[in-house]
């Protein structure tokens, strides 16, 4: 899986293998130093995005963790799936976070082996699968070391240094036969990553307050408006979506992404109809030479 930052990945991975050797620690501690490690990468981010899109959280929970009302074991049932895996412990990891559920009761309930402490098996059956399907969707080595993660930082900076690219950009004299407006449904496809993104880290914050629940409505909003393109609106929400977003430091960098390329291509359309009136204008004074 081609990465826009493989190094950020590898920096998580990291931190999941610290997390798996350490001693005795506080759960909730270093699971925000592992989500903040997470959410500095925006592949991964990405990535949860798709996988978490469609998951019923609640729902996901209870199927997965319950108490059998005859014999009063508790029963873990993961799913086989590995989005709907990720996306269930990226859940639990963001529930344990936030508080919403207590970490040593969940653990003591669920997580009871002879062999191992519950800690340590819910290392063994959460955290440990979890990296190795990261690693697995990225082609990274879940045995990596800190100086693998120096070389390949080198490897990126040498790559963008030697590397010429070149991007042509063609000027489309006509309509796409498919939109309205050319290029449109490439914009908005962008958009509509970046709402996901914005949708999975907004389950990152630990407060759930009415300024998350309005961010989170604009940003489906969005979607929808992107899927019936209908620019106008986009254009208007991404403009609501900047004032509601103002306090949520996670999700600002995509906002502003958001809001530039929407900007830029007002600004390319303007450029564009600006060619064709020029070019309109030498045709009439041509034929008025003539």
């Amino acid at each position: 899986m081609e990465c826009k930052n493989i190094v950020d990945v590898q920096k998580f991975v990291l931190e999941c293998n610290d997390l798996l050797t350490g001693r005795f620690f506080d759960l909730n501690k270093r699971l925000e130093k592992f989500l903040t490690t997470l959410t500095q990468s925006e592949d991964i981010v990405d990535f949860l995005a798709e996988c978490l899109l469609g998951f019923d959280e609640k729902n996901g929970i209870d199927e997965a963790f319950s108490i059998d009302r005859k014999t009063g074991n508790a029963r873990v049932t993961l799913p086989t799936d590995e989005k709907k895996k990720l996306a269930l412990f990226t859940t639990i990891f963001n529930d344990i976070s936030s508080q919403k559920v207590n970490a040593n009761q969940f653990l003591e309930t669920y997580f009871q082996n002879n062999k191992f402490t519950p800690t340590q098996l819910f290392l063994e059956i959460v955290v440990k699968p979890y990296r190795d399907m990261i690693c697995k969707h990225f082609e990274v080595s879940p045995q990596l070391t800190e100086e693998d993660i120096k070389k390949t930082a080198k490897e990126e900076i040498l790559k963008a240094k030697t590397e010429t690219v070149e991007e042509e950009k063609e000027v489309e004299d006509v309509k796409d036969e498919t939109e309205e407006l050319p290029h449109l449904t490439e914009i908005l496809n962008e958009e509509i990553k970046s709402c996901n993104q914005v949708l999975a880290l907004l389950k990152f914050e630990k407060k759930k307050t009415d300024m998350l629940d309005d961010v989170e409505f604009i940003t489906n909003a969005i979607i929808q408006a992107c899927e019936k393109k209908d620019l106008m609106a986009v254009n208007g929400l991404i403009i609501g979506l900047n004032y509601a977003s103002k306090k949520i430091r996670n999700v600002r960098h995509l906002v502003q992404d958001m809001n530039n390329l929407i900007f830029d291509y007002y600004d390319y359309l303007a450029n564009l109809q600006k060619d064709d009136d020029e070019e309109e204008l030498n045709e009439e004074e041509e034929q008025e030479e003539d």
